[in-house]
């Protein structure tokens, strides 16, 4: 779906945002975010806490949601807000915060089913041959990204920067882009800057140009280390499938190493009106699966383990083997260094990772580390975060959007 009106306004609470947004935009009127302030008072005091509401209308390019899913898409987006507020209090200040990039805003795309031939697509962008009768091959895939890696690892440990002199190179490379990345993508390129975003595009693949395809499959687990945000992106996929787009979607998660992480998923789950299970040892899954079968979506959430932990790591094989998904997404935060991302594929390439999923695009300036991953290991991109609201922050991941992160730094040129 793609915003067609959007309004701003302020509201003393959420009833008021619902009276006011479909007095001035009809009963299709949809909340898209809110953030509570405070205004006026004497030196910050005694002032009075309004909310600052989004509101628009929705291109309907498919069933419109009916008013009980609004309700729940906007009492899930007012849990984010809530998360967001409580990380804030605790690592200080919003002023303390660094300036986020600007963002355009993003369209959540219409659905197709998804056919043979985008799976095949999916699996051969990541350089992996596809399963046989849905049993992947799990050795020779982890073999295969052990391959690639020990090559990159030994590549970027050698050290050295760019010491040539063309000027296309060196502007990826002042991107941040590996050295060897941007001379390898730029071998033999004689355009100009202005086919620069065409070239880029041209080696940045994607698994689907829709949320269905763009997941991989029915079955679908996420891997990722602590801080990347991977269970409220999970949260995100939930609602926009269920109540954006009228799925029967199933969450599971094998996180029973933090309760707060399985009260946090189920109060996610609670709210967009999903079952949500959890798999407290690999056999679980028999049970799950089971009772399940007939959803549409099924996502896997694991320990967001450090990567540093590898016997932890060596756990999701075991999960893999049990939950055997359609699709494995590493889900990597934009802001993390290149040889922090090695260390996180590294560890977490002990199950066959068929896609990324980069979150926090709202957090850096500096994009040349996600081609870098992507070029380097042949991984497509399913989906990009780029802040806390739903569905407008989560996007199905696009070439051309990518490559003028890179170039341009905020994506608006």
């Amino acid at each position: 779906m793609r915003v067609l009106k959007q309004i701003e306004f302020e509201a003393r609470d959420d009833a008021e945002a619902m009276r006011i947004a479909s007095k001035r935009l009809g009963r299709d009127a949809v909340i898209l975010s809110s953030r509570p302030v405070k205004k006026g008072g004497i030196l910050g005091l005694f002032g009075k806490r309004v909310l600052i509401v989004t509101a628009g209308i929705l291109e309907d390019d498919a069933p419109a949601i009916d008013q009980e899913s609004r309700q729940r898409l906007f009492s899930f987006q007012q849990l984010l807000d809530m998360r967001k507020e409580v990380q804030r209090a605790v690592m200080g200040s919003e002023e303390d915060q660094p300036l986020p990039m600007r963002v355009e805003t993003a369209s959540v795309l219409p659905l197709n089913p998804v056919t043979v031939s985008q799976a095949e697509r999916a699996y051969g962008a990541s350089g992996i041959s596809a399963p046989v009768g849905g049993k992947p091959n799990l050795e020779d895939q982890v073999e295969d990204l052990r391959r690639r890696l020990d090559q990159v690892l030994q590549r970027v440990g050698s050290g050295g920067g760019y010491c040539g002199d063309d000027p296309l190179v060196r502007r990826l490379v002042e991107a941040d882009v590996d050295p060897e990345v941007a001379s390898r993508i730029l071998a033999g390129h004689r355009g100009g800057d202005d086919s620069l975003v065409g070239l880029l595009s041209s080696r940045i693949k994607v698994v689907g140009d829709d949320p269905v395809s763009a997941m991989g499959g029915r079955r679908v687990m996420f891997v990722g280390p602590t801080g990347v945000g991977k269970t409220t992106t999970i949260a995100k996929l939930a609602a926009v499938h269920s109540l954006w787009e009228g799925r029967r979607v199933a969450l599971a998660t094998a996180d029973t190493y933090r309760i707060a992480a399985v009260e946090q998923l189920r109060t996610y789950a609670k709210i967009l009106g999903i079952p949500m299970e959890v798999a407290f040892e690999p056999k679980d899954f028999e049970g799950i699966l089971s009772k399940h079968g007939a959803c549409d979506l099924l996502l896997l959430d694991t320990a967001g383990r450090s990567a540093k932990d590898s016997k932890k790591m060596e756990e999701l094989k075991v999960l893999y083997e049990a939950f055997m998904p359609d699709a494995v997404h590493l889900v990597l935060a934009a802001n993390l260094k290149y040889k922090d991302m090695l260390k996180v594929i590294d560890r977490m390439g002990v199950v066959p990772i068929r896609s990324v999923i980069f979150t926090k695009l709202d957090e850096t300036y500096s994009f040349g580390p996600l081609l870098s991953v992507l070029e380097d290991f042949k991984f497509p991109v399913s989906f990009f975060t780029v802040g806390q609201n739903v569905p407008n922050d989560i996007e199905v991941a696009r070439p051309e959007r990518l490559a003028r992160l890179i170039l341009e730094g905020d994506g608006l040129g």
